[in-house]
C-alpha cells in the first residue's frame, strides 16, 4: 500500500465517522422531538418532490426534439403535483410518508442483512447485521402502528434508524483504520 492509499483509506474513513457522528446526532435530536421530526421530514420531502418535479420539466424541454419527450414532461408534472399535494396537507403527506418509510426502512434492513452476510470476512460486521435486523423490526413496527402513531412514529424511528447507521458506519471505520495501522506496522 502506498502512502498516497494510505492517506485517502485514513481520510475517507475519517469522513466516515464525522458522517457517524453526525447520523447519531440527528437521530437523537428526532428521537427528542419526534413530532417536529415527523413534520420536517414531510416538508423536505414535499419540496424534495417539487423541485425534483421543475427539474425534470426543464430537462423534457431541454430535450423535447429528443424521443421521450411527452413521458419525461408527465413525470416531471405529476413529480410537481404530488410535492405541491403533499406540502398543502402537512398531515395527510406524514399519513402518507409514514406508510412508505415503513415500507423503505423495512426493505433496507432487508438490504443491509444480505450486505451483512456478503461482507462476513470484514471486522465488525455484525454491526451491519444488527443494524439491519433493528432496520426490519423498525419498518414491521411502523407498518403496524400506522395511521395511529403516524404523528410521532415516523420522527422516532427515523431518529432510531439514523442513529443505528451512525452508530455502524463508525464502528466499521474505526475497525478499517485499526486494520490499515496494523498493515502500516507489519
Amino acid at each position: 500500500m502506498t502512502s498516497e492509499d494510505f492517506r485517502e483509506t485514513r481520510t475517507n474513513s475519517a469522513l466516515a465517522i464525522v458522517l457517524g457522528v453526525l447520523m447519531i446526532l440527528l437521530g437523537i435530536a428526532a428521537i427528542a422531538e419526534p413530532f417536529i421530526a415527523t413534520i420536517a421530514i414531510t416538508i423536505v420531502f414535499s419540496w424534495t418532490l417539487i423541485i425534483a418535479g421543475i427539474v425534470r420539466i426543464v430537462h423534457a424541454f431541454q430535450s423535447r426534439h429528443k424521443r421521450g419527450f411527452w413521458t419525461k414532461l408527465v413525470v416531471g408534472i405529476l413529480y410537481a403535483i404530488g410535492g405541491i399535494l403533499l406540502i398543502t396537507n402537512i398531515f395527510g403527506a406524514a399519513l402518507s410518508l409514514t406508510l412508505a418509510f415503513g415500507i423503505v426502512i423495512f426493505t433496507e434492513g432487508v438490504l443491509e442483512v444480505i450486505a451483512a452476510f456478503q461482507m462476513r470476512r470484514d471486522p465488525n460486521w455484525g454491526w451491519v447485521l444488527f443494524s439491519g435486523i433493528m432496520a426490519i423490526i423498525l419498518g414491521i413496527f411502523i407498518l403496524y402502528q400506522w395511521p395511529v402513531s403516524a404523528v410521532w412514529v415516523l420522527g422516532v424511528f427515523v431518529g432510531i434508524n439514523f442513529l443505528l447507521t451512525g452508530v455502524w458506519m463508525i464502528m466499521l471505520s474505526l475497525a478499517s483504520r485499526s486494520l490499515l495501522d496494523h498493515r502500516a506496522r507489519v
